[in-house]
């Protein structure tokens, strides 16, 4: 347990998530640009009908230019409709989509380039996407095979073209690698995934490997073709085919190389890949000379000081530096997958600059007039100006990127949306659940696990002088305990005093009527029989008992509701380093700091968060909510770095076991079922919940055992925050934390008890109560904002015969005081006859009482027998 502000994620979500879909229709874009393409394309499909036949680009006349099977283009229009199909879900463009692709059917066996991967991922790979038809797959498989023959192990690398002349002509190299081979991995990846043979995939990480070492500058532009020699894997030069110079930053091979290195992200979760694309898209997004649409110039450095050209180049023969509208198509889809990769807060500049692309090119300036440009749909793209072929016309593969673009934009919009949309759903579901929760008002929070043993010292100092937090459950990380030392702490664990029914029991002749305990806590060890892991108290400690099924059984035999806490995000045995690393890359491209808090630095596990997550997390909530299906909250904790998918998905894997239990709030981005104000924190009156919420706090000032503090809170205190916390509408979960040998803290149990003594009598006046319209009269006023503040002040407070609580029920409001006034004239202001109407007055535990009401408040005079009571009383006042 930490500090944790209320509504850190909610802000965190409104400001980061939801403005994505909140913000103004984005449809409009999406609309006009599939609308464009249906129209274009069934003039285009009517008009052409040889299969043998590929559309690729219009001349400058505007009329349709085709090329045949061989070339590396064919893929792209098959491509085309297959994205039309998917928008429209029409039928008639499935079967276009069919019959184009199967005309590529013998390109399978084509080793003769490298441009496979475009030509067969295009086109079988979005068919067996779209229509699950697995004759695709063995198409496939076999197109990777043939990619595959291009592969030299001594190189790392997959050989593009044949031979590469350098324009000087004084060199013919055998092995050339250019930057556009980063979008064949793909297919590599999906033939690995069809077939289950790896050779696929290493073959791809290999090539991405080669070419991050060899083929990028420090800014992270790229160069266009790197040779080597193919018998020593030595890198000859590093030159350029298309774009103006050798180090120059062509731009749709930036563009190239940002989309590869996306999908490796996605393909193998290697944070080196994704730290990679960010810094392509930095280059990109960032550069000085990227024009205001977004749509860049062929080359980003074209007439720059620095750059010469040694193709045959006249500045003269351009009235204007040519757009590259496929550029910025490939940009903007890859952008649009990238931002799924990044933390809500982090996406939103590469997401403006994706929607500011597509905007563009769906404006009359790059979008095409019904029936010209060749009928395509882009216009202003360039092939290779150093080739004289293909400058500002439309290309094929521009509309094909563009039209992923779009579908994967208008996906995320949906998708985002219907997540919160699914999300408020359930939550809805949990209206009576959380009603009957809002009547319990007072619960027992229980920190036990491993970190008791050591009890707040490690290696002879105190956690205080270790660093922080200095709160005892913590000393794993404070003091960076080498995972494999922590669990030896295991061997020591068995606590022979504990006793479930003793502790229950306490809890509830406290009052309390509901329990909640650590299941796992950060440091990963589990306090039940878990079958995902085994640390957990029966496998890897002497105990070999199950605690939460001895607790569970006992809240069942006394009637108390119960619930488990889980350490969702924080793992320091399996969690790895909680996603730190990946976001961190994100974070300083964007220039910002990245909050490490809590994330196993010191000794990460070496599987990936991801696995963490598949493997540990979820199937261990399921666990617990399998086993006890009787459970009623789980109370996640520290969210951190959590993205809003993840979030939504321990969400949903909790609804789906059981649709009755509720979520805390820190599960993280917005989607608890009940806020957390913070921990020891009491919420100010200026602050209002528009959900149910729960105040949280320790007996002393850590939640876990520590063996020297015994700053215990006195009655008073305890029920100062009771009263303070149901009179504004909260619930209080009160912790303890057991020792090493399960026994509770001799205060604890004596504190409770007379805590307990109090609320039989005073009880009617907390459980199922609400606020009332005052929460708090008299002169006392505390703030209490946290652990550190408690521990640092103390608790001051000099309590009057002036101060009452306020609570409601039906038709009565009870007025609770800590100070029985001498003379036993009572005096409440609040209760005066202008804002309310008494019709009696009972002193709770004692009987009705005559009282008097004027303009000054309700005034009585208290029983003999109460002057000498040293709890206080509390009145019950019945209103007309």
């Amino acid at each position: 347990m930490i500090v944790f502000r209320y509504r850190l994620y909610i802000i965190y979500f409104l400001i980061f998530f939801y403005p994505f879909y909140l913000r103004a229709d984005t449809t409009d874009f999406v609309t006009n640009g599939f609308d464009l393409a249906e129209q274009q394309y069934a003039l285009l499909y009517k008009a052409h009908k040889d299969l043998t036949k590929y559309p690729r680009s219009g001349d400058p006349s505007g009329k349709t230019t085709f090329t045949d099977i061989r070339d590396w283009t064919g893929g792209f229009w098959p491509g085309c409709l297959w994205y039309v199909f998917e928008y429209t879900g029409d039928d008639q463009w499935r079967d276009a989509a069919l019959k184009w692709t199967n005309s590529l059917r013998q390109n399978q066996f084509n080793t003769h380039h490298h441009d496979i991967g475009f030509v067969m991922n295009c086109s079988y790979g979005n068919a067996y996407r779209l229509t699950g038809d697995t004759a695709f797959k063995s198409i496939l498989i076999q197109s990777a095979k043939s990619l595959l023959t291009r592969f030299n192990a001594k190189v790392g690398a997959i050989k593009s073209w044949d031979t590469f002349s350098s324009w000087d002509g004084k060199h013919t190299y055998e092995l050339p690698v250019i930057i556009d081979n980063m979008m064949n991995l793909e297919l590599l990846f999906l033939a690995s995934r069809l077939s289950g043979d790896s050779v696929y995939r290493n073959a791809a990480i290999r090539h991405a490997e080669t070419t991050l070492k060899n083929q990028y500058r420090s800014d992270y532009s790229s160069y266009h073709v790197v040779t080597y020699d193919p018998k020593t894997g030595a890198v000859l030069s590093r030159e350029t085919a298309q774009g103006f110079s050798d180090n120059s930053a062509w731009a749709r091979g930036q563009a190239w190389g940002l989309y590869g290195f996306v999908v490796m992200y996605r393909e193998t979760k290697d944070p080196k890949f994704l730290q990679a694309a960010l810094k392509m898209a930095d280059f990109y997004a960032r550069h000085p000379r990227l024009p205001v649409d977004g749509v860049p110039l062929w080359d980003f450095d074209v007439d720059q000081a620095g750059f010469v050209p040694n193709w045959d180049y006249r500045k003269e023969d351009f009235s204007t530096v040519p757009r590259d509208a496929s550029a910025a198509a490939v940009t903007a889809s890859a952008l649009l997958e990238l931002v799924e990769y990044m933390e809500p807060g982090q996406q939103q500049d590469y997401l403006d600059l994706a929607e500011k692309i597509l905007r563009s090119l769906g404006s009359p300036k790059y979008a095409s007039e019904v029936g010209g440009n060749g009928l395509f749909i882009l216009k202003h793209s360039v092939g290779s100006i150093p080739h004289k072929g293909e400058i500002d016309v439309p290309l094929v593969y521009a509309d094909y990127y563009y039209l992923e673009a779009l579908t994967r934009w208008n996906k995320r919009r949906h998708r985002l949306a219907q997540l919160m949309k699914e999300w408020q759903d359930m939550n809805r579901q949990k209206e009576q659940a959380l009603k009957d929760f809002q009547q319990q008002k007072f619960g027992l929070f229980i920190h036990w696990g491993l970190y008791a043993i050591p009890a707040g010292i490690w290696n002879g100092q105190r956690i205080e002088d270790l660093g922080s937090p200095s709160v005892a459950e913590w000393i794993q990380l404070v003091a960076k305990i080498p995972r494999s030392t922590y669990a030896k702490l295991a061997n020591q664990f068995s606590p022979q005093s504990f006793d479930a029914d003793n502790i229950v029991k306490m809890a509830k002749d406290a009052g309390m009527k509901y329990l909640v305990v650590t299941s796992k806590h950060h440091d990963g060890f589990a306090l039940y029989g878990s079958k995902v892991s085994s640390f957990n108290s029966i496998q890897a400690t002497p105990f070999k008992r199950d605690i939460i099924q001895e607790l569970y059984d006992a809240c069942l035999r006394h009637k108390l509701d119960f619930g488990v806490y889980y350490s969702q995000n924080i793992d320091w045995r399996d969690g790895s380093d909680a996603q730190y690393k990946v976001t961190k890359a994100q974070h300083d491209l964007a220039h910002t700091k990245t909050d490490a808090f809590g994330a196993n630095l010191w000794d990460p596990s070496k599987n990936s968060f991801a696995s963490y997550l598949n493997e540990k997390a979820i199937p261990q909530v399921k666990e617990i909510l399998t086993r006890f299906k009787q459970l009623k909250y789980i109370w996640f904790d520290m969210p951190g770095l959590m993205t809003a998918e993840q979030s939504f998905r321990f969400y949903k894997t909790v609804y789906d076991c059981n649709p009755h239990v509720i979520v805390s709030e820190r599960i993280g981005n917005g989607m608890g079922d009940y806020a957390i104000p913070g921990d020891n924190r009491i919420p100010d009156p200026s602050e209002h919940f528009n959900q149910p919420w729960e105040a949280i706090g320790t007996f002393n000032h850590s939640w876990g055992y520590k063996s020297y503090d015994h700053d215990w809170k006195n009655v008073d205190e305890l029920r100062y925050w009771l009263l303070e916390i149901v009179s504004k509408g909260g619930n209080y979960m009160l912790n303890i934390g057991p020792d090493a040998q399960g026994n509770v803290p001799a205060p604890v149990k004596k504190n409770l008890a007379i805590l307990g003594k109090w609320l039989r009598l005073n009880g009617e006046a907390i459980y199922g109560t609400s606020p009332w319209t005052t929460a708090h009269e008299g002169p006392t006023a505390i703030r209490i904002t946290d652990t550190e503040q408690r521990e640092r002040e103390g608790f001051k407070a000099s309590f009057t015969a002036s101060d009452f609580w306020f609570t409601q029920k039906n038709d009565f409001v009870y007025a609770m005081a800590l100070v029985v006034p001498k003379g036993g004239i009572v005096n409440v202001k609040s209760l005066n006859q202008s804002k309310a109407k008494v019709k009696s007055v009972e002193i709770l535990g004692f009987g009705q009482v005559d009282f008097q009401q004027d303009d000054h408040g309700l005034q009585l005079k208290l029983p003999k027998k109460i002057e000498n009571n040293s709890l206080g009383y509390a009145l019950k006042i019945k209103l007309g």
